[in-house]
């Protein structure tokens, strides 16, 4: 549970300092497998490819909006302060987190 505080505080955190870029923005990345995966994001501004270990959660500053693929599993896409989450070998988007 702390770590989620941690992480809701940090993306609140980036959201105020990116809030003058206008389109930037935090999407979490979820890698709820017990397998690493090699994911591919691709932005306005970036094109790179990242290995997420098992089990971790990143944050991935994207510039309008950005579109995430593993090979041989799928592309989502995603922006604001959506998430992404690989869950049993799927890439799917999930809505942000509603703020209280």
């Amino acid at each position: 549970m702390k770590l989620m505080q941690k992480v809701l505080t940090t993306m609140a955190t980036m959201t105020v300092l990116v809030g003058a870029a206008g389109a930037a923005n935090a999407v979490v990345l979820r890698n709820e497998d017990t397998e690493n995966h090699t994911v591919t994001i691709t932005s306005p501004t970036m094109h790179k490819q990242y290995e997420f270990r098992a089990r971790t959660l990143s944050l991935i500053v994207c510039v309008g909006v950005c579109e995430f693929t593993i090979d041989g599993v799928g592309t989502t896409r995603a922006e604001g302060d959506e998430i992404v989450a690989i869950q049993n070998g799927k890439l799917v988007t999930l809505p942000a987190p509603a703020s209280e």
